[in-house]
């Protein structure tokens, strides 16, 4: 391996490194305590050196977004290629929304500017909401009339109906009271799901 390949490879390690260590932080004491600083220290770097890779703090919670809408577009794709019935799709879909933000929640909500995790950039949620190439908005064309601009509207809908279920419930109700949330959220699937077809 040559010496570019080897420092490209240090770089990339780096990176996941500053990103693993913010996640592992907000995990233990919240996104208020993730700061270059802090993560400088557990990592062992200067802070200058972080700031080569992340040059402030929103730059790389605007990763972090990035990862988790990049990680549950890959879910979908897996989940369409999977099940042939758009009905089963989206109720799959909705299910591996609310597996990742229990499993991942620093990530959910850096997602969604949640627990002190604010991310001024919005160019994140434009490339997740594009309906070009998107399995969900297709999912959901295939229940609605060939109308583009009323799946569009619904493909909103089923944002803030999934999100925003989740949003609110990670804001407002106990860790514990996550398995009783879970059924309702899922019941309100289903109901949305009818709804559409």
């Amino acid at each position: 391996m040559g010496i570019v390949e080897r420092r490209e490879r240090l770089r990339t390690q780096v990176r996941s490194d500053i990103i693993k260590t913010a996640k592992e932080i907000a995990r233990e004491d919240g996104w208020t305590a993730v700061s270059i600083r802090k993560i400088a220290e557990v990592i062992e770097y200067s802070p200058p050196i972080l700031y080569e890779y992340f040059e402030s703090k929103d730059k790389l919670l605007e990763a972090i977004r990035l990862e988790g809408f990049d990680f549950l577009q890959a879910e979908f794709l897996k989940i369409k290629g999977h099940f042939g019935n758009p009905q089963k799709q989206l109720a799959e879909v909705a299910q591996a929304i609310w597996n990742f933000a229990v499993k991942n929640p620093e990530v959910f909500q850096v997602m969604f500017n949640l627990e002190g995790a604010y991310c001024d950039s919005k160019r994140v949620y434009s490339q997740a909401m594009n309906i070009k190439d998107n399995p969900v908005w297709e999912m959901i064309g295939a229940l609605r009339p060939k109308s583009g601009e009323a799946v569009t509207k619904t493909y909103y809908e089923w944002w803030c109906l999934t999100y925003g279920f989740i949003s609110i419930t990670m804001t407002t109700q106990p860790r514990y009271a996550f398995p009783q949330a879970e059924s309702v959220y899922m019941e309100g699937v289903r109901r949305f799901i009818k709804s559409i077809m």
